[in-house]
């Protein structure tokens, strides 16, 4: 595994892990797009649509698909 891209998914798994992360998801990026849904257990789709309702702040997408806003992917 290339050590960028598994930096990279530990900083999005880390932040996603964290409330208050003021991380933003690089929506130019696809593989940004991937690994931030995976790390807050989502699919891509409900990512975008979270960051057409509250923009790139992770913090502000997990508060939206918590909230019910895109629904999250988990069974239930």
């Amino acid at each position: 595994m290339n050590t960028s891209t598994s930096t990279k998914t530990s900083t999005a798994t880390q932040a996603a892990e964290d409330p208050q992360s003021h991380a933003n998801v690089d929506v130019n990026d696809k593989a940004a797009i991937e690994r931030w849904a995976k790390a807050i257990g989502t699919t891509d789709e409900a990512l975008m649509n979270a960051v057409k309702s509250v923009g790139t702040r992770i913090d502000k997408i997990k508060d939206f698909l918590g909230a019910g806003g895109a629904g999250k992917q988990s069974g239930g």
